[in-house]
C-alpha cells in the first residue's frame, strides 16, 4: 500500500551550510537595517547584496553564497541602503544621499550588471531625512518610506511615503505617521491584492508615552486608513524597548510582523500575524530568554513557512545571530539555532530577504574592531514530495552546480521533468531503456536554480541543480 511522506531533500554539493565572507567594512553598523532587506534573492537563484562602509557597497553570488564577487563602492555618500528585486529580476536601490546629514532619498536600479543614475524620491528644503525602505508591488511599481527628522518648528520625526508608478514617475509623498511623538525605523510589506502595510516605532500623542509599533494600510481604490493604529499594544519602557519592526507576507496573503519589546521585563523578539485583515489579540514570545535579543529579521518561502533571525546575547557577554522557523504544516515554532557560533565575538545586526525561493539566507556583521566582516550564512531549502512503498530511492546528481551538462543516476528510472525556478517547463525525458545513468544538456539554457521532478515504479523525487 502506497503512502505519503514529504521527502525533505537538500543538495550536498556546493550548498548546504554555506557560510561565507561577503565583504569588510569599517563600521560595525555595516548591516544595520533589520527594518530593511540588504539580501534579496533572485528569480535566477543568484543572491544579492548591499551593505555600508562610509558608502553603501553592493556584491552578489552565484553559487548559493559559496563565492561573492569584489564588493563594488556603488555611491560614497550613500548611507541607509535598501534594496528590492522586482518581477522582470532588475534590482532597485534606494538611500539617503549626501553623507550623513542627507536631504535627499534617491533610487537607482541594476541590471545587466550596470548601475543607472540616481532619480530622487524625495527632497528636503528643511530637515534631513533616513532610513529608506523600498518594496516592490506585484505590477512592479515601487513603494517607499523613510524617516524625515524633526527641527525647531516640528521637534519631532515623521515616516513619509512615496510610489513609483513606470511611465508617471514618483509621486507626490505624504507624511503617513502624522503623530506628536518620534516616529522612527519604519518598515513595509504589500499584500497579495497590492495593498501597503507600513510599520514604524512610535510614542504616539504623547512623548512620554511607552513606545509601541504603530501601523497603517493602504487600501487599493480606498487610499490609506484614516489613522495609525497601535500593533504592539505593549507597555515597555524606555526608547529603545520596543522598536526593530520587520515584516513579510506570506503566500497566502498574511501578513507576519516581528519586532523587539520588553514587555516582559527582559528584551525579547514578539511576534503577531493578521489573517484575513484581523490581527492577532496578543503576542506570541518566540526569542524567550533571559537574554537580551535584538534586530529581528523575517523571511517567508515559497510554503508560507517563517524564517525569523535576531540577536541573541548568548552568556550575557557577546551577541550571536540565532534563528528559528515556524513550519505552517506542523503549527508549531522550532527550537533556537545558533547560526553564527563564534562564543567570543560579536555578530549583529541580521539581515534576511523578505522571500526565498531556494535559499534560507542572513547576513551580518561580525567582529570587535575594524575592520569588520559582513557574513553570509545559508542552506539549500529542503523540497519535495514523494510516494513510497517501503523506502526512498537514491538519487545522485553530479557535477552540481554544472555548466549545463550534469549526469543524473539512480535505479529504475522512467522519466525525468526539469522546470526552471520560475515555474517554467523546459525539458521532458523518458527512458524506456531503464538506463541506472542519464547525461543531461542543459548548456543552451540561463544560468539559475532548475528542478528535477525524477520518477522511478513507485516513487517521485525533487531534486534541485543549479546552472553557473
Amino acid at each position: 500500500m502506497k503512502k505519503i511522506l514529504i521527502i525533505l531533500i537538500a543538495l550536498t554539493t556546493g550548498f548546504a551550510n554555506a557560510q561565507s565572507i561577503v565583504g569588510t567594512s569599517t563600521q560595525s553598523t555595516a548591516t544595520e537595517r533589520n527594518n530593511a532587506r540588504l539580501i534579496v534573492e533572485d528569480d535566477n537563484g543568484n543572491l544579492h547584496v548591499v551593505y555600508y562602509d562610509n558608502g553603501v557597497y553592493y556584491s552578489f553570488s552565484d553559487d548559493a553564497g559559496a563565492n561573492w564577487s569584489t564588493p563594488v563602492l556603488v555611491d560614497g555618500t550613500g548611507r541607509n541602503p535598501s534594496l528590492a528585486v522586482d518581477n522582470d529580476n532588475v534590482l532597485h536601490l534606494v538611500y539617503k544621499y549626501g553623507g550623513t546629514s542627507a536631504y535627499d532619498i534617491v533610487h537607482r536600479t541594476y541590471s545587466e550588471e550596470i548601475w543607472s543614475e540616481f532619480d530622487v524620491v524625495y527632497h528636503d528644503e528643511v530637515t534631513e531625512v533616513l532610513r529608506p525602505v523600498i518594496a516592490v508591488d506585484s505590477e512592479n511599481s515601487l513603494h517607499c518610506v523613510w524617516q524625515r527628522s524633526g527641527y525647531p518648528a516640528v521637534p519631532n520625526s515623521e515616516i513619509w511615503y512615496n510610489k513609483f508608478t513606470t511611465g508617471t514617475g514618483w509621486e507626490t509623498p505624504v507624511n503617513i505617521s502624522n503623530s506628536y511623538g518620534a516616529s522612527e525605523y519604519p518598515t513595509l510589506t504589500i499584500d497579495n491584492n497590492n495593498n501597503i502595510y507600513v510599520f514604524w516605532k512610535d510614542s504616539g500623542e504623547d512623548i512620554d508615552n511607552d513606545k509601541m509599533v504603530l501601523y497603517r494600510k493602504y487600501t487599493v481604490g480606498i487610499g490609506w486608513d484614516a489613522d495609525y493604529t497601535n500593533i504592539s499594544n505593549t507597555t515597555g519602557n524606555g526608547s529603545y524597548a520596543t522598536m526593530d519592526p520587520c515584516t513579510v507576507t506570506d503566500s497566502d496573503g498574511n501578513i507576519h510582523l516581528v519586532w523587539k519589546d520588553s514587555e516582559t521585563g527582559n528584551r525579547e523578539i514578539f511576534y503577531k500575524k493578521c489573517t484575513n485583515g484581523v490581527w492577532d489579540i496578543d503576542y506570541t514570545n518566540i526569542s524567550n530568554t533571559a537574554e537580551a535579543s535584538a534586530h529581528p529579521s523575517i523571511s517567508t518561502d515559497n510554503q508560507g513557512n517563517l524564517h525569523v533571525f535576531w540577536a541573541e546575547k548568548i552568556g550575557g557577554i557577546y551577541y550571536e545571530i540565532v534563528y528559528k522557523k515556524y513550519d505552517v504544516i506542523l503549527e508549531t515554532w522550532s527550537e533556537t539555532t545558533n547560526i553564527s557560533n563564534t562564543g567570543d565575538v560579536e555578530s549583529e545586526h541580521p539581515n534576511a530577504p523578505d522571500k526565498i525561493n531556494s535559499f534560507l539566507s542572513v547576513i551580518w556583521t561580525e567582529g570587535d574592531a575594524s575592520p569588520f566582516s559582513v557574513m553570509y550564512y545559508g542552506e539549500m531549502l529542503p523540497v519535495g514530495i514523494g510516494e513510497i512503498d517501503n523506502k526512498i530511492f537514491s538519487v545522485n546528481i553530479f557535477p552540481n552546480p554544472t555548466n549545463g551538462i550534469f549526469t543524473v543516476e539512480s535505479n529504475n528510472i522512467q522519466n525525468i521533468k526539469i522546470t526552471h525556478i520560475s515555474g517554467q517547463l523546459v525539458k521532458q525525458l523518458s527512458n524506456p531503456d531503464k538506463l541506472s545513468s542519464i547525461i543531461i544538456d542543459l548548456s543552451q539554457y540561463a544560468k539559475g536554480i532548475y528542478f528535477l521532478k525524477i520518477q522511478n515504479e513507485n516513487s517521485i523525487s525533487i531534486e534541485k541543480i543549479s546552472i553557473k
